[in-house]
């Protein structure tokens, strides 16, 4: 079993290495597909610099420490390959869960910022000075993304492109609402913006309001999930700091155990968090420019 886990621990480094230094193959365009979902999940948790492949070799890194960390505190190679999987969904789970964070912060904004938008409006203000406004007093979790836009309008001179590039860097169905309205009224005019836009920002509350109540009722099913996953895994790390227990999961019968209860963990855990997570809303603009936004009409 030590042979084996060598053999996987030097395949990986030769596939990073690999990775890093050959040269750029023809693409495919399933790969493309998935290296474009995969860019827009690291924007959306706030990795916009991380390359897909940067962020796959981190996974792998941390992988193959977390891996070598058992096999030099515990000295059992099968326990060592549970760690390895979870060293590798580590990040991902991490920046999963800061994305959610991210998105519910501005959710509890948008609003604010919606009330700030209409009143600009309708005192007379031009949209790109309503945007402006928002950048420099709005809720503190939307100030960075509208400077953007703000500074991406004095460069390009296109309004429109700014407020779609918005809707693609925050990956919200509220900011893409906010931004198919915005563009809509900055392409063919109308007087009823600000009403529009207190009318979206009334519905918003409610929907927050109806959402915080849901969440606090069903928090605690989040929490037994939990609990119910972490609970084995802790067993599993007292039994085996002992010799016996390492031997023991070192074997053919140990290993068919310990995969088995991963994949009964991971299974009743997405099950159970499932079961007590709301559904998200659909996006409105899937994808970027001017073509996502003829699509949502």
């Amino acid at each position: 079993m030590t042979v084996v886990i060598a053999l996987f621990l030097g395949l990986g480094v030769f596939l990073v290495f690999d990775a890093c230094t050959a040269p750029r193959a023809r693409s495919v365009p399933a790969l493309d597909g998935v290296r474009t979902a995969m860019a827009d999940w690291l924007v959306a948790g706030g990795l916009g610099n991380v390359s897909p492949l940067q962020f796959a070799t981190a996974c792998l890194g941390c992988g193959l420490g977390l891996a070598a960390a058992v096999i030099v505190v515990i000295g059992s190679t099968t326990v060592a390959l549970v760690a390895f999987a979870a060293g590798i969904y580590a990040p991902v789970a991490y920046y999963r869960s800061r994305r959610r964070a991210a998105r519910r912060a501005r959710q509890q904004c948008w609003p604010e910022a919606i009330e700030l938008l209409a009143g600009a409006v309708r005192a007379g203000d031009t949209l790109p000075t309503a945007v402006a406004l928002v950048s420099e007093r709005g809720p503190l979790p939307l100030r960075a993304a509208f400077r953007a836009v703000v500074a991406d309008h004095r460069v390009s001179g296109d309004f429109v492109g700014a407020l779609e590039r918005l809707g693609a860097t925050l990956a919200d169905p509220t900011a893409d609402r906010v931004v198919a309205t915005l563009v809509i009224a900055h392409r063919v005019g109308g007087r009823e913006l600000g009403q529009v836009l207190r009318t979206l920002g009334g519905f918003l509350r409610e929907d927050l309001a109806v959402r915080k109540e849901i969440v606090a009722r069903q928090s605690w099913t989040l929490v037994a999930a939990r609990v119910a996953a972490a609970a084995p895994w802790l067993v599993l790390l007292l039994v085996a700091s002992r010799p016996q227990g390492a031997q023991a999961y070192d074997s053919l019968a140990g290993l068919f155990v310990l995969v088995g209860g991963a994949i009964a963990t991971a299974v009743g855990y997405r099950l159970m968090v499932a079961l007590g997570r709301l559904p998200e809303e659909p996006r409105v603009l899937v994808g970027t420019g001017a073509s996502a936004l003829e699509r949502s009409q």
